[in-house]
């Protein structure tokens, strides 16, 4: 990842935009598995029990009766805590990134507007080229005085070789320099008429320029001016830019002061999810997988338990039809067996003496076929004996498990077998 230096460098160093995104699945995917959960119980809370299959008087139940509900729910409070804590760290971390990005985003305007030096990009100062320029200027200005100096002079010295001239020169002068070589209020050396006639020539010639150089004077000092200005505003940006980087350094300081703390929160974060979020979140999410396969799993074994008693009483039924026509045979076979036994004592019985056989006259054994109470079954396969005896006790237990195999509605067995198939 390439960014500026901000928080959200700070980030990915630590993985917080990625952990962010994997809880934000993980919460989803724990949503999903609570739903499905929820779904699940919803099924148990709308399923009934076979009021068939409860003892009489009983009130009516749901499959939802028949498990520990508090577990769910203390799973879900243990996650909802969990989630909060969560939701905690993550705005103690949003809150901090906040501020770091508004420091970060507060430098970086800062920075873009510094102020610049309108020559700055072209040249690395142009206060050398001005000054140089404001030399030039100056040089040239001073060169133009000095030639008005001179034409000055000369017009002084002019003055002084007329006639009256030496005093009205003094008065005109007055504390102004007098031409160099010459005293103040001393008489010229006296010069010849060619002389004379060379230096008014001169005069005149000089005269006509002294209004260039006035004007050239002028405009080297509004040169100069401007110069000067462009020196005081260049000055002027040199200090505010110093003072706008003397800001921006001082923020600096205060957000390097900062990080720090940010750096800290976000490595808590980090911590936190590693050690309590993530296992917790994905334990959740397990748990919640196993509890709703669970309560499926009881759903579908009601509805399969629903076809077994169905499978049973069909079963019990044939049994006791099975039972009831070898009843009808033991029967005939016993009175069968009767008959005979009276045509022989009619045949043979005047000639056998009762104590040859004790059991000569005995009646024939009698059969029974009847179920075998749950309580009774280990003793009737011990012999024949227990088979035999009926007591009131065991008539009594067997009107009880006859009566354990209930009977189930077509629709209701129909029902079952659907889910059942369902599920398969």
């Amino acid at each position: 990842m390439t960014c500026r230096p901000s928080s959200r460098c700070v980030r990915s160093q630590f993985g917080s935009k990625d952990i962010l995104t994997t809880a934000k699945q993980l919460l989803h995917d724990l949503d999903a598995s609570f739903a499905g959960l929820r779904s699940t119980l919803a099924v148990l809370r709308e399923t009934p029990i076979e009021a068939v299959l409860q003892p009489p008087g009983t009130p009516q139940k749901h499959l939802f009766d028949f498990i520990d509900s508090a577990t769910v729910t203390n799973l879900e409070n243990s996650l909802r805590a969990c989630i909060d804590r969560y939701n905690e760290a993550r705005l103690t971390l949003q809150d901090s990134n906040d501020a770091f990005d508004t420091a970060l985003d507060n430098l970086h305007s800062s920075i873009a507007n510094v102020p610049k030096t309108p020559m700055a990009n072209s040249e690395p100062s142009p206060i050398p080229r001005l000054y140089h320029e404001l030399d030039g200027h100056a040089r040239e200005a001073a060169q133009a005085f000095q030639s008005l100096v001179r034409h000055y002079d000369l017009c002084v010295t002019a003055v002084r070789h007329t006639e009256g001239g030496a005093a009205a020169a003094t008065q005109a002068t007055g504390d102004a320099p007098v031409p160099s070589g010459e005293d103040h209020g001393a008489l010229p050396e006296p010069i010849t008429e060619e002389e004379r006639q060379e230096m008014l020539t001169v005069l005149a010639k000089d005269a006509l320029e002294v209004e260039d150089v006035v004007s050239e004077i002028r405009e080297r000092g509004s040169e100069m001016s401007y110069l000067l200005s462009q020196i005081d505003n260049h000055i002027t940006q040199l200090r505010s830019e110093d003072s706008a980087l003397n800001s921006i350094l001082r923020m600096i300081n205060h957000i390097l002061a900062e990080v720090k703390g940010h750096v800290a929160t976000s490595k808590t974060f980090h911590a936190s999810w590693l050690e309590d979020t993530r296992p917790t979140l994905l334990s959740g999410i397990e748990e919640w997988e196993n509890q709703r396969d669970f309560y499926e799993r009881f759903d579908l074994a009601y509805a399969e338990l629903l076809v077994e008693v169905a499978a049973r009483r069909r079963r019990h039924e044939k049994a006791k039809r099975k039972a009831e026509d070898a009843q009808k045979e033991l029967d005939r076979l016993r009175g069968e067996d009767e008959r005979a036994r009276e045509q022989f004592t009619l045949t043979q019985g005047d000639f056998l003496p009762l104590d040859i056989w004790p059991g000569l006259r005995d009646p024939p054994r009698r059969y029974e076929v009847r179920p075998v109470p749950v309580a009774q079954d280990q003793g009737a396969e011990e012999g024949e004996e227990g088979v035999e005896t009926v007591t009131a006790e065991a008539t009594e237990a067997t009107k009880t498990t006859m009566q354990s195999i209930p009977q189930l509605g077509r629709n209701v067995v129909e029902r079952a077998l659907t889910r059942v198939k369902r599920r398969m």
